[in-house]
């Protein structure tokens, strides 16, 4: 059983800005000319010069093409990262929604609160309760409807700085219902600090951070 939840909004301490880039595209000009006769060696220059043109412009439609394949290669490789490749990112523990532990009424609430930017609304057990070491323990990690970034969360022991569980990444309006620890504790009570590391959604890159005090519970 959760015996209490950290909420807190604390303020992420870095920003990061993205490059835009910009490019010229080529220009193509036409001359043209009349004539109201024309000569043999004439009709082979003219001849000639319309070889070359059409040779620019098949030469045009292989650079267009491979601009195209780039293109659509970039797209699909965007599409692999964030969905299947940034499933190394992403935590597979993470179920979409909010913890179940709250009330309808408490649900709506948290749809309607506004955070605002620059600000991180943390949550998760206050002491997180374990049958032995290696056993799982409830801790309802969740990143709240509200938030703008995605978090990780790891969790370390205050009287060693020993990182005992390390999520992925948990996008907002989800949560994790429960954790493993990567090390077998003693049975126990442990000190411990929860730090809630801030993603930017779209490049990944890390904005801030934001801690909470909880105690790791280990009965036997």
């Amino acid at each position: 059983m959760v015996e209490g939840m950290n909420k807190n909004e604390q303020r992420p301490s870095a920003r990061t800005e993205r490059p835009s880039a910009y490019h010229d595209a080529p220009k193509a000009s036409r001359a043209a000319s009349a004539s109201s006769t024309v000569t043999v060696g004439d009709s082979a220059a003219a001849a000639g010069g319309s070889g070359k043109d059409n040779k620019g412009r098949k030469k045009l439609f292989v650079i267009i093409a491979i601009l195209i394949v780039l293109a659509i290669a970039a797209v699909g490789l965007g599409i692999w990262w964030f969905g299947a490749g940034g499933s190394d990112f992403y935590d597979a523990n993470a179920n979409s929604g909010q913890a179940p532990y709250k009330t309808e009424e408490e649900i709506q609430a948290e749809l309607n609160r506004v955070v605002e930017e620059g600000m991180l609304n943390i949550s998760i057990a206050s002491v997180i309760e374990f049958e032995d070491g290696t056993s799982p323990g409830v801790a309802y990690i969740e990143n709240v409807p509200s938030n703008k970034y995605v978090m990780r969360v790891t969790i370390t022991l205050d009287d060693t700085d020993e990182t005992v569980y390390q999520s992925g990444g948990i996008k907002p309006d989800s949560y994790i219902e429960t954790i493993k620890l990567s090390k077998d504790l003693d049975a126990g009570s442990y000190p411990a600090t929860a730090t809630f590391t801030a993603y930017d959604p779209d490049s990944l890159e890390e904005v801030g951070q934001a801690a909470a005090k909880i105690t790791l519970a280990i009965a036997n």
